[in-house]
């Protein structure tokens, strides 16, 4: 680990901007790994603070990560080869290497937000009206695909979570897909939300059919593996889908995950250091709107540290002792 710190920060006199731009990509790989040690950190916290210039290499990488983040999914949806043989000389291209994948599987998909009829970016919250009066309102980093045709009105979730009211009046079914299972429309008002690993849905007004069940206003359910839905603890109506209001309801979230839904509210990402998972569940209201709010919020409620660096990146972290 040691020597990792020494590679990136002794360069034997060479003080090129070329260097510099190396040095960089290196600390966005380390940084993405997650396992920083706290000698790690403030090192690079030295190191941009040294010189302006480090400082401007360090952000300037970051924003190429951000501008080519875009092609992730086209290079996962490419055949897969075998790498060919490196020579030796090519192992110096090994941190611009781990950079770029650091591309590949860290951002956001072209080849989903290609296929997306309405779709947001981190942090924004935006209603979409649908050709039949319906409307939808897309949660941060969400994307549907709209299908309407003389049968049915359907659409998809590609991607996030989704809050639609639908239009009645039209012989047409109402019928959302998503990763785990089809949701339709009786008489509502719903979210669907693919964010956690189950495809879920809650009911604001009216009711919905879920994989057998009829969900009526406040009541919730997840899809199986095997497409059956299981119903979840109901709450007041009007706290489903409260994220377009700004308001994120938690209950019983385990704490990385915690910090991960609220992370979805930022552009730039935010870090765990140290086994998080034996930690008590979370509960709680937080405002998404205010995502760096809620998440000194969270820091406090478990005593965590929070390490601002440079590009927004933020690193949560217990004290070290």
């Amino acid at each position: 680990m040691g020597g990792e710190i020494r590679a990136i920060m002794d360069r034997q006199g060479k003080d090129t901007a070329e260097m510099r731009g190396e040095q960089a990509r290196e600390w966005l790989v380390r940084l993405s790994s997650g396992t920083m040690s706290a000698e790690e950190l403030q090192s690079l916290d030295s190191w941009t603070a040294a010189d302006p210039r480090n400082r401007a290499a360090f952000l300037h990488e970051r924003r190429t990560w951000q501008d080519l983040e875009s092609l992730r999914d086209a290079f996962e949806s490419a055949p897969q080869t075998a790498p060919a043989a490196r020579s030796p000389g090519n192992w110096r291209w090994l941190p611009v290497a781990a950079a770029a994948a650091l591309v590949w599987f860290a951002a956001p998909s072209v080849w989903l937000w290609a296929r997306a009829d309405a779709s947001t970016a981190a942090g924004e919250i935006r209603e979409v009206p649908l050709a039949d009066g319906s409307r939808a309102v897309l949660d941060s980093e969400s994307a549907i695909a709209v299908d309407y045709d003389d049968k049915a009105r359907s659409v998809r979730l590609l991607k996030g979570r989704a809050w639609f009211a639908v239009r009645h009046g039209d012989a047409r079914p109402f019928r959302v897909a998503a990763a785990d299972g089809t949701v339709r429309d009786i008489a509502t008002a719903f979210e669907v939300d693919d964010t956690s690993g189950r495809t879920r849905a809650g009911v604001t007004e009216g009711a919905i059919a879920m994989g057998g069940l009829v969900l009526h206003a406040g009541e919730q359910a997840q899809f199986g593996a095997d497409g059956k839905a299981t119903a979840l603890a109901a709450i007041p109506a009007e706290r489903i889908a409260g994220w377009r209001r700004g308001e994120l309801l938690l209950r019983e979230v385990p704490l990385e995950s915690a910090i991960g839904a609220l992370a979805r509210y930022r552009r730039a990402p935010v870090f765990t250091m140290g086994d998080l998972s034996h930690e008590p569940p979370i509960s709680g209201s937080f405002r998404a709107d205010r995502p760096d709010e809620a998440l000194d919020t969270l820091a406090a409620m478990r005593g965590l540290e929070r390490l601002r660096l440079p590009g927004g990146v933020v690193v949560l972290r217990r004290p070290s002792r």
